[in-house]
């Protein structure tokens, strides 16, 4: 900034703290329509669930000990953009997320803002890692990258290199040279440290080579059929009928029906069951065969049910 120059601190996490907890007992507090913990936003003194935009006001005390020792864990853009306030008392910091740009020509105003060349510090989600040209940017930090380093999802790792790589990309786009600081608890990581020594193919071939082993995709096609009732122990009923309807060809393997990873989400409860061929056309002809079938299934009253081939998200 002394240079002139424009900082991004890139947070993929609105809000100012993702987790309430109670000091004396432990609890949380969490949505009551989702599984997952509501996250605090200060600037409308609200507890907000980004599942399912379930709202509710800050206890004063625990909901379940009444103790008054509540922690605000976790780190937000609104908790970045109020901890540079008071490190950079002199500089403008420009939060851009999806809170901060409701308002009708908010985000052409930051842009305008930004493109003045003026020194400010940017602090950011995933809105400014793509499709933006910010030519004054000299320096980039990464917060906690290393959540996409341990999600059970088999893509996140390959999610977190394309974020590191579009976000690092946003410094340095004209003739000035950019930096790029990461901040991460495992430096040593065999992945992290292959992206950044090796560059981004050499991650991506290392990736590969582990989907191959476990025959993921590409080296497999999945289709991801969930289904979602009043209770998950319906949802996972309605599945569970399926093999006897038409039994899946030698080469397409069903897993489950399991409960989802996120089982409660805007008061329903949801179970999938995930399909694995080794090519499409007998996935493809299995389904074409299973899909009418489905409508008819005994245990279909009050589920709802939905198909999804060549899921991006298994969740």
């Amino acid at each position: 900034m002394n240079a002139g120059h424009q900082v991004l601190v890139f947070l993929n996490r609105r809000g100012f703290a993702s987790t309430l907890l109670c000091h004396d007992c432990g609890w949380t507090a969490e949505c009551k329509r989702c599984d997952a913990r509501l996250t605090y936003h200060q600037q409308s003194a609200c507890l907000c669930c980004h599942h399912c935009d379930y709202r509710q006001g800050v206890p004063a005390t625990c909901d379940a000990c009444g103790g008054g020792q509540l922690l605000y864990l976790g780190q937000g853009t609104q908790r970045g953009e109020s901890t540079l306030e008071a490190l950079f008392p002199d500089t403008p910091i420009i939060r851009i997320d999806r809170d901060s740009t409701r308002r009708k020509h908010a985000m052409s105003d930051y842009m305008a803002e930004i493109n003045s060349g003026k020194p400010c510090i940017l602090v950011g989600t995933q809105m400014l890692a793509k499709g933006h040209h910010l030519p004054h940017l000299g320096l980039v930090a990464i917060l906690d990258v290393d959540q996409g380093l341990y999600s059970p999802d088999f893509r996140a790792s390959e999610r977190m290199g394309q974020l590191v790589i579009q976000v690092a990309g946003r410094a340095g786009r004209e003739s000035r040279r950019g930096t790029t600081w990461i901040q991460t608890h495992r430096p040593d990581h065999a992945w992290l440290r292959q992206l950044l020594d090796e560059g981004y193919a050499a991650f991506a071939r290392s990736l590969l080579d582990e989907r191959r082993q476990a025959n993921w995709p590409p080296f497999s096609r999945l289709a991801l059929l969930r289904a979602q009732a009043s209770s998950v122990e319906r949802a996972l009923a309605f599945l569970a009928q399926i093999p006897n309807y038409g039994s899946p060809p030698p080469d397409v393997h069903l897993l489950g029906p399991v409960p989802a990873p996120m089982t409660r989400r805007a008061g329903a409860h949801r179970a999938q069951l995930l399909l694995m061929a080794t090519s499409p056309a007998p996935l493809h002809h299995y389904l074409d065969r299973l899909i009418p079938q489905l409508s008819t299934l005994p245990q279909r009253s009050g589920v709802r049910w939905s198909l999804d081939v060549d899921p991006q998200d298994l969740f």
